[in-house]
């Protein structure tokens, strides 16, 4: 087993530190006793009070493995900006995706440089501010790296000039000038006068260039409003600046219309579209005007701050033993973005639970993402992709060389004093390392489930209508923090893993890629209606799923006409593997099972009614490689042809876990499926 407290990456990670030396932690308490997910088991969610309870190995990470991993990240930019330009305000990752959507006078990425600025500013802001970067022999201080970028960025002279935002479409830049308006606040009294009035008001034109356009339909409002939000401060001790209160206003009323409940926000006006970006854009961006007029505007702050503490409430329920957060949605290479919002809430004295519990989700989290792979050593930065072996179609189409960068917010931590106990509070156990739970977010009606004794959160979700293009990221029946999802589609099709899946005599495929919509029903199940297209047969179904353990017992109605038969068929997460390696299998008629000898991941599926056969782990199509995370996956099915006909029964049991089990045992834990699956179905069973 690699040790768990080294960086990896050997020669290629730094060893030095931003952070200095991190304060001890305490010593490992004693592992939490192992209970199990019994598939009869009522586990009750523990109360927010009791959360931080109980005591757990530490990660081994700290304040020092933080610098490390912000060091190495630092010095990789620096390494390709020199490469770019001796003005640090461009930056072209080696090997990187050029896009239009950001780019200076010359032709070259801005979003590089305006991504790595927030970590910038808080190491400049933190305790070792006069800390200097050495890459290659040289040198450099972050301090002057900073003014240089902004000083030629901004200047309509410089031939790295950022260019000004469209006066009359949606512009990336209006994104960008959020991040860039609030790494200025955060070192205002370390380097504001330093720059020159004329500097200042070069600023203060290209800020306000990206908030001529309404971009009031999605998160973006948020982007636009930390822009005034900063110039409102800044104009209070520097005449060049100057916000738009009521342009602030409108903003923000604009983001109230997208409010949820449970301190959740959907990503659109209109719509059902729940993701991260309540993460590294919702919470994180009512943070940055908070803290930096929040002041002026108390009941504004009142009423985020009350959302911003039931959202933070529901975080720890979607981190996993392992350290990842339940992978669902789009953008997820933006990955430590996460913790931004708690690392902020955390400074402002937000955080609704113990700072241990905060420590050990932050710790694990980033612990996780970068020993998966998150650093291309050959080409010193972030990769674009979450793993050197994730398909390519993890990234949306607006991903560019620099857009991984948006994670770096996360390092707002470097801003925080060296005992703060951030750093120095001893790690305190995730829910999923306490007990068995089930957790609903009410809001937007989204379920997590907790494993103890296999560390696995999974997360469904009762409705969703995001566009098709993202559907391979919404779609499944469910996500989790151990089973990474495919996300390529293989003939222009989705795979089938964690899905019920239709084909036809004439090669036709289907699955649920549409908008849905369903409900919650008592804390342990849900229910969906939605539809597919066949070729030219439309499919309705109305299904089921019952959260057992790490048991889903999932239940289909289906209904169709017209002539001809077609085959329905239920599948397991996609099981990852590596890229020679073997999986152990066994099955038989109506049950797979499957293992990865690497990881010690399994699934496990059989047919409980309506089902008449069983397919073994295989990719889609012949495809393998079409995984989120991993350089290879598979996923086991159950089978059934069908016949035109309205409300046609189809049950399954479906398993996957971190831990070892057995198919004698999982054959033996679904003999006898729940009286309440039997009764929605409305069969014996």
């Amino acid at each position: 087993m690699p040790d768990q407290n080294r960086l990896p990456g050997g020669d290629d990670i730094s060893r030095r530190t931003f952070l200095g030396q991190s304060a001890t932690a305490c010593g490992a308490g004693a592992m939490l006793a192992s209970l199990g997910c019994d598939s009869r088991q009522q586990p009750a969610v523990p109360p927010p009070s009791e959360i931080a309870a109980g005591c757990v190995e530490q990660s081994g990470w700290g304040r020092e493995q933080w610098g490390q991993t912000l060091g190495t990240i630092l010095e990789g930019f620096v390494r390709n900006a020199v490469r770019t330009s001796d003005t640090f305000a461009v930056c072209d990752y080696a090997g990187g995706t050029m896009l239009d959507n950001f780019i200076s006078a010359r032709g070259n990425t801005c979003d590089s440089v305006t991504r790595i600025m927030p970590a910038l500013a808080a190491v400049i802001a933190g305790p070792d501010g006069d800390l200097q970067l050495e890459v290659d022999g040289t040198n450099y201080d972050p301090a002057k790296i900073f003014l240089s970028a902004v000083r030629h960025g901004t200047d309509p002279q410089s031939r790295d000039f950022w260019q000004y935002a469209s006066p009359k479409d949606w512009d990336q830049r209006q994104v960008e000038s959020s991040i860039v308006a609030f790494s200025l606040w955060l070192v205002r009294d370390q380097l504001m006068d330093e720059f020159t009035p004329a500097e200042r008001r070069n600023i203060q034109r290209w800020l306000e260039s990206c908030t001529q356009v309404n971009v009031r339909r999605n998160n973006w409002a948020l982007f636009t409003a930390v822009n005034h939000a900063v110039r409102l401060a800044l104009g209070e001790r520097w005449e060049q600046f100057s916000g738009d209160e009521q342009w602030f206003r409108g903003d923000i009323e604009a983001i109230d219309s997208m409010y949820s409940g449970s301190g959740w926000y959907t990503d659109t006006t209109s719509g059902d579209q729940w993701d991260y970006y309540n993460f590294w854009v919702f919470a994180s961006h009512n943070l940055y005007w908070d803290m930096v007029i929040g002041e002026r505007f108390p009941a504004l702050r009142q009423k985020f701050r009350s959302r911003l503490e039931q959202f933070l409430g529901t975080t720890p329920y979607l981190f996993g033993g392992n350290g990842s957060h339940v992978m669902w949605g789009r953008s997820l290479i933006y990955r430590w973005g996460t913790l931004t919002p708690l690392t902020l809430a955390h400074s402002m004295g937000l955080w609704p639970y113990d700072t241990g519990l905060l420590r050990r989700i932050c710790n694990l989290n980033l612990r996780f993402l970068w020993q998966a792979g998150a650093w291309d050593s050959e080409n010193h930065k972030l990769r674009e992709t979450m793993t050197p072996h994730s398909s390519p179609s993890i990234k949306e189409s607006y991903i560019n060389n620099g857009h991984p960068y948006w994670g770096m917010q996360a390092f707002f931590a470097a801003s925080l004093a060296s005992d703060d106990p951030f750093w120095t509070a001893p790690e305190q156990a995730l829910p999923v390392e306490q007990d068995d739970f089930r957790h609903l977010i009410q809001g937007p009606e989204m379920l997590a489930a907790g494993c103890k004794k296999s560390g696995q959160v999974q997360l469904w979700q009762s409705s969703c209508d995001k566009p098709g293009y993202y559907r391979a990221k919404y779609y499944n029946f469910s996500y989790s923090s151990h089973f990474p999802f495919n996300v390529e589609l293989a003939d222009n099709l989705m795979a089938p893993d964690c899905a019920l899946s239709f084909t036809d005599s004439s090669g036709n495929y289907a699955r649920r890629d549409t908008p849905y919509s369903g409900r919650v029903v008592g804390g342990e199940m849900l229910e969906w209606k939605w539809s597919a297209l066949l070729g030219e047969k439309k499919i309705d179904v109305e299904s089921m799923v019952l959260i057992d353990g790490e048991i889903q017992w999932r239940a289909h109605k289906v209904s169709f006409g017209g002539d001809g038969k077609i085959v329905a068929a239920e599948h397991t997460y996609a099981l990852g593997l590596g890229a020679d390696e073997r999986p152990e299998t066994a099955g038989g008629k109506l049950w797979q099972w499957g293992r990865a000898q690497s990881s010690g991941n399994a699934v496990f599926i059989r047919s409980v009614s309506g089902f008449t056969g069983s397919g073994p782990l295989a990719g889609f199509r012949g495809r393998e490689d079409l995984n989120s995370f991993h350089a290879r996956a598979m996923q086991a099915s159950v089978s059934a042809e069908l016949e035109a006909g309205t409300g046609l029964v189809l049950v399954a049991a479906v398993w996957a876990s971190p831990r070892s089990e057995s198919p004698d045992e999982l054959m033996r834990a679904t003999a006898a499926p729940p009286e309440r699956v039997a009764r929605w179905a409305g069969t014996e069973l």
